[in-house]
């Protein structure tokens, strides 16, 4: 729709949407075409989009064009916009890494509640560089890594604002 005071109209021949953006993170750099990612807009509304292309520019940044058919009324409003790439997305506690804690093939944090610090043994969800998201294992997951009926009825759990000890020693 273009208002008589302008001189000027966008064509909108389908209801998809590309969006262009300049990224240089590991998360870009490892990035496929074809993939399925979410974008988050300024509104914090989350949007599917699959990328189209990636681009590998001289600066080191990757261009990667995604295509979305979800908000176009909203995204062909604006000539730039701001958006927020969400490359996964997973439930749980977040914590650094640097508070994890790995022995053999289990990973463990160091609680502190009430002065007393606990050692926790932790399922790690998905992880970064910099952080971790981790849970609490079942009791199924706890028999299958080869813990007995013992060890699982005495294990101590994380839970949220839960105090965890940052580069514990090990």
């Amino acid at each position: 729709m273009v208002s008589t005071s302008k001189d000027g109209g966008k064509i909108v021949n389908n209801y998809e949407c590309y969006i262009v953006v300049f990224l240089d993170s590991e998360e870009a750099h490892n990035a496929t075409v074809g993939s399925k990612i979410n974008l988050r807009l300024s509104d914090t509304r989350e949007i599917d989009a699959t990328i189209e292309q990636i681009i590998q520019q001289e600066s080191g940044e990757a261009m990667i064009i995604f295509r979305t058919n979800k908000a176009v009324e909203e995204l062909i409003s604006y000539r730039k916009i701001s958006v927020d790439v969400i490359w996964w997305s997973d439930e749980g506690l977040k914590v650094p890494n640097s508070a994890i804690i790995e022995e053999g093939a289990e990973n463990y944090i160091i609680r502190n509640r009430a002065g007393y610090n606990d050692k926790i043994l932790i399922n790690i969800i998905n992880q970064n560089e910099k952080y971790a998201i981790i849970d609490n294992y079942t009791t199924t997951e706890l028999r299958e890594l080869g813990h007995d009926d013992d060890d699982i009825r005495t294990r101590k759990s994380i839970s949220l604002y839960d105090e965890v000890v940052i580069q514990p020693k090990k």
